[in-house]
């Protein structure tokens, strides 16, 4: 069995599904069942929980469909955590409430225009924080957050990203300095020296995945990739996503991992 590089984890920031969840910005046109998202939120809370996580909620709001995919207003680095400046508009007020919470917690800096950011652009593998350049992400988020680390040891790398919403959609980090990728939405070269374990066609989403103390969250329904990543010698459980599917939203998108 490996263990993940990172360390332990202790805390988790989640967020309610709210009413307004069948109103999120997505590509998606199935209904959304959010009574179904909020049981499958229930689950994965659990989840992490029973990984030895504590919960810290971030107060729901009705008005903000999208709010219970916390990842993308902010980014933790180590003591330090950045505050995103959100493209959306419909999105920008997510931040407030966690700003507050966030405040408490780490050494907050803001992302400020003309930079635009959201989290789940941002893949942290060690020392090196590779930034998805998107539709929701700019390279002057990048200049500044090389300022906000400039005195650390992390290296700030952009990567182009087409296809998929955000660079986490498509790749994750499991520890062990190991990736997991769906290929053909970004150069990856960048990640030279990584292992790399490549989701069949077909199993793309499930290159989302959560590690969380020596376990890999991944979503139900993905059994190649299952196996992939159990035969690298990672522990593995299955999550049911599909409401968040619907909202182009996955794993990573419903905490931030403290």
């Amino acid at each position: 069995m490996k263990s993940l590089d990172a360390g332990s984890v202790r805390c988790a920031l989640v967020r309610p599904v709210p009413d307004s969840y069948d109103r999120c910005i997505r590509t998606n046109r199935e209904k959304i069942d959010v009574a179904l998202a909020r049981r499958q939120h229930d689950e994965y809370c659990r989840a992490l929980q029973k990984l030895g996580l504590s919960l810290t909620w971030i107060r729901g709001d009705n008005a903000l469909p999208d709010s219970c995919f916390v990842e993308d207003t902010a980014v933790v680095f180590g003591e330090k955590a950045v505050i995103c400046n959100m493209r959306v508009k419909s999105r920008a007020n997510e931040v407030v409430e966690v700003a507050k919470v966030m405040g408490e917690l780490k050494e907050t800096y803001r992302i400020k225009p003309p930079a635009t950011i959201d989290g789940g652009d941002v893949l942290i593998v060690e020392d090196r924080v590779f930034v998805g350049i998107s539709a929701r992400t700019n390279l002057h988020a990048v200049t500044q957050l090389k300022k906000v680390l400039e005195d650390s040891r992390m290296n700030v790398v952009p990567v182009n990203v087409h296809k998929v919403l955000h660079l986490k959609s498509a790749c994750t980090y499991l520890g062990n300095e190991v990736v997991i990728l769906s290929k053909g939405c970004f150069d990856t070269n960048v990640l030279q020296g990584l292992g790399k374990i490549i989701v069949p066609r077909g199993e793309e989403y499930a290159a989302d995945c959560l590690a969380v103390n020596e376990t890999v969250l991944i979503a139900k329904g993905h059994a190649e990739t299952r196996k992939l990543v159990e035969k690298e010698g990672f522990r593995v459980e299955e999550l049911e996503m599909s409401e968040f599917r619907k909202g182009d939203g996955a794993l990573t998108c419903l905490s931030i991992i403290l």
